[in-house]
Parts: C-alpha cells; sequence; structure tokens
C-alpha cells in the first residue's frame, strides 16, 4: 500500500539563492493570475471553461514574447504546477467544495512554489532546479525518492524545504488483541468515558482546526491543510500593527 510522508526542513540560502527563490516564487503567483484572468475573458466570450492543455500551450507561446520572456528564468515544472493548481481550484468550486478562486496578491500571498519532478536531496543539500544546491538543516535521513517538493518562506524570511516522497507499507495480518489488556468504555454525561478497570478519561483540551483533524496522521493531505491553516494565520498576523517577535520579515515581494 503506497503512504506519503512530508518531510520540512529549514534551508540555508545564500543571498543570491535567496533572490532567485523570491523570483521562482513571484513567476508561480504571476501565471496563476494570469491563468485566472484568461479563465475569465474566455468565458465572458465563449460561455465556457478554457482547457488546462490550451493553458499550458498559451504559456508556452508567452515566454517566447518579448514582455514576458522573463517566464524563462523560472522552472517549466513551476509554472505548469501554477496551472494545474488553477485548474484544481476550479474543480472544487464546480463540486461545491471551495469558493471561486481569486487573484493572488503581492503584499498577502506568502512567497511559495512547488515542483513535482527533479527535487533531489544529498548530504544536507537540496537540488532546486533553476536555483542550484542549496543547503539545508536535515534533522532526519529522506531514505526516499522525492516526488514532490513545495518551498516557502515564513513570516521571518526563513524559507523551508517540504519534501513528498512515496513508501509502501508491508501487509501484515493485524494481530489478536491480548484478553488481559482489552478495556471495555463507558460514554456518560457526568464523565467523557469510564473505562472498565474504573478509571475515567477526559477530552483533550487542545482541538485542532477542522481541516487537519479530518486528516488521517503522517498523511500529505494534513500537513497541506495545516499548511493551509498556517497560511490563514499568517495572513492575519500581517494585517496587525506589530511585527513577530524574535523576527524581522523581509520588504518587498517579487513582481
Amino acid at each position: 500500500m503506497p503512504v506519503h510522508k512530508v518531510f520540512r526542513f529549514p534551508m540555508r540560502s545564500t543571498k543570491e539563492q535567496e533572490h532567485t527563490l523570491v523570483r521562482q516564487a513571484g513567476a508561480r503567483r504571476w501565471v496563476g493570475n494570469w491563468g485566472l484572468a484568461r479563465w475569465k475573458e474566455v468565458y465572458a466570450e465563449t460561455g465556457k471553461s478554457i482547457s488546462l492543455k490550451q493553458l499550458s500551450a498559451e504559456l508556452t507561446t508567452l515566454k517566447s514574447k518579448p514582455g514576458t520572456a522573463w517566464l524563462k528564468e523560472a522552472d517549466a515544472q513551476l509554472l505548469q504546477q501554477a496551472l494545474k493548481d488553477l485548474h484544481h481550484a476550479f474543480v472544487n468550486f464546480f463540486a461545491r467544495r471551495a469558493h471561486y478562486p481569486r487573484f493572488k496578491s503581492r503584499k498577502r500571498d506568502s512567497l511559495r512554489f512547488r515542483i513535482p519532478q527533479r527535487v533531489k536531496v544529498a548530504d544536507g543539500k537540496v537540488y532546486v532546479p533553476k536555483v542550484g544546491l542549496v543547503r539545508m538543516r536535515q534533522s532526519q535521513a529522506v531514505g526516499r525518492r522525492t516526488k514532490s517538493a513545495t518551498f516557502r518562506r515564513d513570516l521571518c524570511g526563513q524559507w523551508y524545504a517540504s519534501l513528498t516522497v512515496e513508501f509502501d507499507l508491508p501487509d501484515v495480518a493485524p494481530s489478536m488483541p491480548h484478553p488481559t489488556k482489552v478495556v471495555g468504555v463507558d460514554l456518560g454525561l457526568i464523565d467523557f468515558a469510564t473505562l472498565s478497570d474504573g478509571s475515567r478519561s477526559y477530552p483533550s483540551t487542545k482541538v485542532l482546526p477542522r481541516g487537519p483533524a479530518k486528516a488521517a496522521e503522517g498523511s500529505e493531505n494534513r500537513f497541506q491543510t495545516s499548511e493551509r491553516v498556517q497560511e490563514k494565520d499568517q495572513s492575519t498576523d500581517q494585517a496587525r500593527p506589530r511585527p513577530p517577535q524574535n523576527c524581522q520579515p523581509e520588504g518587498g515581494f517579487s513582481s
């Protein structure tokens, strides 16, 4: 059974590498906004949605035009992934699972991008296409081939690499519980739960947000929903007059 696991490591990029990372994130935001504008334009003219294949073809044409030739400096898979994310957002919207996609603001949209392939990890370094080998504080071995990678900068200006790997769980038959270790549970009104051994249990006061709480622990879906919750919290922090303590967010975002 294939299972996904996400590793998150802080990166130790140089000034030049950090500048390139910011430009990559800016290209992702620009392409996402361009794709949304094209979708609205085509829908207003024809009453139909533009296909992902057509958007990808038009994006390739943009790279050869003088005004948008700078897109060649960004990784091609990164830009295609931005269009796929937009397409997925519309699928969720029409399925009534999400709101209508919105344009990304330079001031409010966090610096991030995702590359589905060609990201490699070795000797405490991560290879990022168009950026090169970037050092990172790798606290544990990945041990598997990276399937996708997300790079994000937080409010303190620290870049993080979130690496998704896939591995197979062995098919092991579940063991039978030991008769002496089986405990009965009685849910009540006064006590949350009374066990057959006489002890009582109470719910934890620490409650996860609804999205991460519904996802399986350690899964990619739980990590992504947790990132969205964190992104929402960061947006709230950005609206406050005081910056976070012990750090100073870097000013300015890429065009």
